[in-house]
């Protein structure tokens, strides 16, 4: 946390995210057992920082820069420790945000989640800032399309 700004480093980026920006976070069950998926969306775009100044990393940040598409969303796999430590520090600014220990990660093979007639097989809404159900984040980013 630095700011207001969650912080998030990969081996050669810096990715700021402003608090405030959270719209909505879905955990699923990932293949491993000791770590879940999260599909995290933002209303303002990820700031990028690059964070490794040879020539070559530099090169390579312009590149992903112009072929990033996913400048308000994240979708990444994490294990459970890690998003037990990003849930406690998000937990004072996202108010409604579910706790880990109530989500119970060691069973998420067998979650279900049943919201407007719809069955969501291994995932949850753990956060929502309009107070929306799953179906409608889903529908909302386009992950589930309307007949």
């Amino acid at each position: 946390m630095e700011n207001n700004d969650l912080i998030i480093e990969t081996f050669f980026l810096k990715e700021k995210i402003a608090i405030d920006s959270i719209d909505d976070i879905i955990i699923s069950y990932h293949r491993g057992w000791n770590e879940h998926k999260l599909f995290t969306y933002f209303d303002k775009p990820i700031q990028y920082e690059l964070t490794r100044r040879s020539w070559f990393y530099q090169m390579l940040f312009q590149i992903f820069l112009a072929f990033n598409t996913e400048k308000f969303r994240i979708y990444r796999a994490y294990d459970n420790e890690l998003i037990t430590s990003m849930f406690s520090l998000l937990k004072p600014y996202l108010s409604p945000l579910i706790k880990t220990k109530d989500l119970d990660l060691a069973h998420s093979f067998t979650w279900m989640t049943y919201d407007e007639g719809g069955q969501f097989k291994q995932m949850k809404l753990v956060y929502s800032r309009e107070g929306l159900g799953l179906k409608r984040v889903m529908l909302k980013h386009k992950i589930l399309l309307e007949k």
